[in-house]
């Protein structure tokens, strides 16, 4: 892993000895510059306000201790910091990386004179270290990162934990190339593009600030490539739980409106009661409206014991297992076998099986009349009819939680439309394949 190439953005570090040459945290500040990163320093803890500029720094380095016990006085006399300014620094700096780790994600250093498990101590009263978690903070003590070597190792170290801060700072790496790229590209083009774009937009949509944002974003998108991430780098010994499973592969699909904007969207959920409503319509004709008409499909949720992930088996415990909660031994099923009601019964296990909706490499398996989508509005899934019904959308945005995202909303549209131009056909005769009478 190159650090020198995956930060190369500003350095930041926080500490009160940074101007004194013989300090400890001087001699970090020279190893970080020596490779080539720059670095902007703060003497004591900066004011929570500042905190928005951090979020493009390469990481930031904290002190613990901004007091050092001792206070200088006229005559070079020294003496003792109470305790109480003491207590007033460290609740400051908490409350500074609490909000640091919130507003922003950047990696967050601290390097200190104290032991590291007393600074750790003191974040897990704060609620901001968590043993059984890879914390987004690194501690190490300033004498074991006194030499280029010491450093950087540590550095990487910390970032072979954290994959999230690793992938961050690839990804800013190229999309910074490509940001630069593009901005020097259009300005080639006309120095006035924004206004050329922002008009044309404005003639053909209500809320002509997100589709703006939305041009740049996606033209910006069109030309990232040449990107280079270590599989070793993003691999963790820690396997991820259910719960995080779902959580992830809902934020890849679904957003959840936190501040309802002010037009309908392709994709937009409404939940009412029970039941939920998708929007299907084309972006282009709900952006022309004001108060547009929403075309949607109609959904509810599905459970997991609604979906079926295993195939019937035999065991080697000799017994014949359809799930979990429905399994027969042999002899079971030989005494099954002469009653006709318990083999009607029996049988029935099948047909519905058969029936079943299946989960098959990575694809929840859907009827031709039905659309189901995993992972959105915190259920496991949630199954549509293809039937539209036609909403008012100032009547029902109140009840808009949320909005699928491309690909999967363009793919359910992609499938009712298939839906709406169907064609019946003659049915095949059920006799033609009637093998086991043979």
């Amino acid at each position: 892993m190159d650090v020198e190439k995956l930060f190369n953005g500003i350095a930041v570090i926080v500490d009160n000895e940074i101007e004194k040459k013989t300090s400890a945290i001087y001699k970090i500040k020279q190893l970080i510059e020596a490779k080539n990163i720059p670095v902007a320093v703060f003497s004591e803890i900066p004011q929570l306000d500042v905190i928005p500029a951090l979020a493009s720094a390469s990481f930031v380095i904290l002190d613990w201790d901004y007091t050092n016990g001792e206070l200088e006085v006229e005559e070079g006399e020294r003496v003792t910091i109470p305790g109480g300014l003491v207590e007033n620094e460290e609740e400051r700096l908490i409350e500074f990386i609490k909000k640091l780790l919130t507003d922003v994600f950047v990696p967050v250093f601290i390097f200190t004179a104290k032991q590291p498990d007393t600074v750790i101590d003191s974040l897990k009263e704060a609620s901001l270290w968590d043993d059984k978690k890879t914390n987004r903070i690194f501690v190490k003590q300033k004498i074991d990162v006194d030499t280029e070597e010491e450093l950087f190792s540590a550095i990487t170290e910390w970032i072979k934990k954290m994959p999230s801060a690793y992938v961050l700072k690839e990804w800013e790496r190229v999309l910074r190339e490509t940001q630069n790229a593009m901005f020097n590209e259009f300005y080639s083009y006309s120095p006035n593009w924004a206004q050329i774009i922002w008009n044309m937009l404005k003639e053909d949509s209500i809320e002509n600030q997100q589709e703006f944002g939305d041009f740049v974003t996606r033209s910006l998108q069109n030309r990232i490539q040449n990107y280079s991430f270590d599989e070793a780098s993003i691999q963790s010994d820690t396997p991820p739980n259910i719960e995080e499973l779902r959580k992830v592969v809902e934020g890849e699909r679904y957003l959840s409106y936190m501040e309802q904007p002010a037009q309908a969207y392709t994709g937009d959920l409404f939940k009412d009661g029970s039941k939920y409503y998708l929007n299907i319509r084309a972006q282009c004709s709900l952006a022309r409206e004001a108060d547009p008409v929403v075309y949607c499909i109609r959904g509810k949720k599905l459970k997991s014991k609604d979906i079926v992930s295993e195939d019937i088996r035999l065991t080697t415990e000799r017994e014949l297992v359809f799930s979990a909660k429905k399994h027969f031994s042999l002899d079971q099923m030989c005494e099954i076998c002469q009653d006709a009601e318990k083999l009607a019964e029996f049988n029935r296990h099948f047909s519905k099986h058969r029936n079943s909706i299946f989960f098959r490499k990575g694809t929840i398996l859907e009827r031709d009349d039905k659309v189901i989508i995993g992972c959105v509005a915190g259920e496991e899934a949630i199954q549509f009819d293809m039937d539209l019904e036609v909403l008012n959308f100032n009547a029902w945005k109140d009840k808009r939680i949320g909005k699928i995202l491309p690909p999967y909303i363009t793919k359910i549209q992609q499938k009712c439309a298939v839906n709406m131009v169907r064609e019946g056909v003659t049915p095949l005769p059920k006799e033609l394949f009637m093998s086991f009478d043979e």
